[in-house]
């Protein structure tokens, strides 16, 4: 297949992606378009750090928000959140100036209050994680199954835009930037996702027909 192919299935079939979000959710669609602009023009030097931040930042609140958009059987997050919770850790430690919690020794007392609020983070933040992939589950499987590879595959794509979206988990640049085609191997995780759960992969015409087109230039390949 030519890469003028390609590039026309892809536009296609990130119209179709577009389409579905925008009948589910605007916001998230706004989010996407963002996504596709910047991947869509090569970032000015100095800013290739940026771009790939903006676009990992789009891509995981879409994959935050898609559950809940798509009507599926979702859990909500705790509240207050486990972000929350720690904003507050710097006040309780002011009010106990002599807590050390760097103490060489094996148990480091603390007081009652900073003990109690240091488990209701550790309660919100696996309540938190555990709702991620119940969310990930029921969007993505008919039984709730949180082993299932497509889960799996999930978690391994969110994993990804997390870890690209913080500019301080790369300070100074210090490691190389995925390139295009590693975000957009990842970006095509959530678009299967959405085609599918809006049923566009299969009842859409020009959907099979790409599928015929990929199709048929494999068998050319192997022929050729």
């Amino acid at each position: 297949m030519s890469d003028g192919s390609r590039l026309s299935l892809s536009a296609a079939r990130e119209a179709r992606v577009l389409a579905a979000l925008e009948d589910k959710s605007v916001a998230l669609a706004g989010l996407y378009v963002q996504a596709l602009e910047q991947l869509g023009s090569p970032a000015p030097n100095g800013r290739e750090v940026a771009r790939v931040s903006l676009i990992c930042h789009c891509m995981r609140e879409i994959m935050s928000g898609l559950p809940s958009a798509m009507a599926v059987n979702t859990r909500t997050r705790p509240n207050p959140g486990s972000a929350s919770l720690t904003s507050k850790l710097p006040g309780l430690v002011s009010r106990h100036p002599g807590l050390d919690l760097r103490a060489d020794q094996d148990v480091v007392p603390v007081p009652r209050e900073f003990a109690i609020a240091v488990a209701e983070i550790i309660d919100a933040a696996t309540k938190e994680q555990g709702i991620q992939v119940a969310n990930a589950a029921a969007l993505l499987t008919d039984d709730n199954d949180e082993t299932h590879p497509l889960v799996r595959q999930w978690k391994s794509a969110q994993r990804f835009f997390l870890e690209w979206t913080h500019l301080d988990r790369n300070p100074n640049g210090t490691r190389a930037l995925p390139d295009d085609a590693a975000i957009r191997s990842k970006m095509r995780v959530i678009e299967d996702v959405i085609e599918v759960r809006t049923a566009l992969f299969f009842e859409n015409l020009s959907a099979v027909q790409d599928l015929l087109a990929i199709a048929n230039a494999a068998i050319g390949e192997e022929s050729s």
